[in-house]
């Protein structure tokens, strides 16, 4: 999957793993393990996607949008709310300058 997203939508599409949580009749299931979620995150970022994300794990890194070429944190989350953001307007890593894809006006 990760292969056929980076041949057809290209390497920029964010792809999010999301933990399954069991509620209403399915609450017999477990919950995703996170092993799981970070497997599935770490084979997608070894395949060159850029921008691969954790959901439903609060305060994961995971979480998070690092840059892809000096890896520091640039957007921070808790849960679905942005806390930290060091792209700002510019669309480029605060640290090494490198455009992050994305609308930043």
């Amino acid at each position: 999957m990760c292969l056929w997203i980076k041949d057809n939508l290209g390497e920029d599409v964010p792809l999010h793993f999301t933990r399954f949580s069991p509620s209403y009749k399915l609450t017999h299931l477990p919950f995703t393990p996170i092993e799981t979620l970070q497997k599935a995150r770490e084979i997608a970022i070894s395949l060159g996607l850029k921008y691969v994300y954790i959901g439903n794990v609060a305060g994961h890194e995971g979480n998070n949008t690092y840059c892809p070429n000096c890896k520091k944190l640039l957007i921070k989350r808790i849960h679905y709310v942005v806390v930290e953001n060091k792209i700002g307007t510019s669309g480029k890593c605060k640290f090494c300058k490198t455009e992050i894809v994305g609308i930043w006006q």
